[in-house]
């Protein structure tokens, strides 16, 4: 028996991989404060921001100030009462805390309800209390992930 090689001439011709084009998404977190000028928010008044975070939280003076801000009630509320421009550490706390409130407000529909999620135990965040993040910075963006993970409906 005689073995015949048999040649096969292939065309090969490579595809460049398929590329996602999607929108970009613009997320607004504030209604209140224009986070772009960020630097004319941080130079407002304690009186125009307190009385505005008093007002969307629902929140005590106490807890605030005791809880968020860790001053006294009494420095709260000689902040809240004048037009004196607020160490940043705060005036930054008080525009993240308003604009969190904002998210979690179209979230939740109501400060009650959002209120009673902020005091009870969250898996993503290790079964804390999201309320008990609300002094930083950083704790405060761990909430609003948290948040957006509940509005875009990923609660697993």
């Amino acid at each position: 028996m005689s073995s015949k090689n048999k040649t096969y001439n292939y065309t090969i011709t490579e595809k460049a991989p398929p590329i996602v084009s999607e929108p970009t998404m613009i997320i607004g977190y504030s209604k209140t404060f224009d986070r772009i000028n960020l630097l004319d928010n941080l130079a407002q008044s304690s009186m125009a921001l307190f009385n505005i975070l008093l007002e969307k939280s629902n929140l005590t003076i106490k807890f605030l100030a005791e809880n968020i801000f860790e001053i006294t009630p009494k420095t709260f509320i000689k902040y809240k009462n004048t037009n004196t421009v607020l160490p940043s550490r705060l005036a930054e706390l008080a525009i993240e805390l308003a604009t969190l409130y904002d998210v979690g407000l179209d979230v939740f529909g109501n400060v009650n309800e959002f209120n009673s999620w902020l005091d009870a135990n969250n898996s993503f965040l290790q079964n804390k209390k999201p309320s008990s993040f609300l002094n930083t910075s950083t704790g405060i963006s761990l909430v609003r992930d948290a948040i957006k993970r509940i509005e875009y409906g990923a609660t697993a």
